[in-house]
């Protein structure tokens, strides 16, 4: 019986705005992880010699089947952060701005699995089939990766940004600070030319300084955007 009356408690916990909080810190740590481990693999233009020895090493497999489940557990993290912020918005949200963030949020981990699955193919290819890639099919699945990451998966994050600050302006949820911050970053990454990899980090830091504002305004931020639960 304890265990039962023990459940809502525990329920309210996982929607609360803490716990939003905790899920897009580990989005954030986990997607630059994972971000950084992909990056690490070699260039094509390295050489067949290079790609081959450097796939072939048991080591460099496990690190890159390593970053693509952190990269998973990462995606998990962020659905579970737009799904609590959504919550606790609650009755005040506004509809369009509200679907557009929710959509594009899905549309997001869509593409960074993706993108994730292309880079560590080889990896993959290597450890499970005993297949060495050569530079060609390193190079398709790196471009194809790359373009997924860094084209789709930036614009994508514009969209998302934009919508969440609109959330959380008309919500007064957010800052004054944080919404210029948010329109400034989804702006950028909206128009400045890619594929640049340099993007890919703009949005788990922006998701993280999000995190820590909601963490430390905790109650008062619930209130003040008048979630139900």
């Amino acid at each position: 019986m304890t265990g039962l009356r023990a459940q809502p408690g525990v329920a309210r916990a996982a929607r609360s705005i803490e716990a939003a909080a905790i899920a897009g810190l580990a989005h954030s740590l986990l997607s630059l992880v994972a971000t950084a481990l992909l990056l690490r693999s070699p260039d094509p233009d390295e050489g067949d010699q290079v790609l081959a020895e450097w796939y072939a090493d048991s080591g460099n497999q496990r690190t890159v089947i390593l970053a693509l489940n952190l990269l998973v557990l990462s995606s998990i993290a962020f659905v579970w952060f737009v799904a609590v912020i959504r919550r606790r918005v609650g009755s005040r949200e506004n509809r369009f701005f509200g679907t557009v963030f929710f959509g594009s949020a899905l549309l997001i981990s869509g593409a960074w699995l993706s993108a994730g699955v292309l880079i560590a193919a080889p990896a993959v290819a290597a450890r499970s089939f005993g297949v060495v890639p050569d530079a060609d099919m390193v190079a398709a699945l790196q471009a194809a990766g790359l373009g997924m990451a860094s084209v789709v998966a930036t614009r994508l994050e514009a969209v998302f940004i934009v919508s969440a600050t609109t959330v959380g302006r008309l919500s007064e949820a957010f800052p004054r600070w944080l919404v210029v911050v948010g329109y400034t970053a989804g702006l950028a990454l909206m128009v400045i030319p890619v594929p640049n990899t340099v993007l890919v980090w703009v949005f788990p830091c922006w998701v993280a300084v999000t995190s820590v504002l909601l963490l430390n305004r905790g109650s008062k931020v619930g209130s003040t955007v008048a979630g139900t639960d």
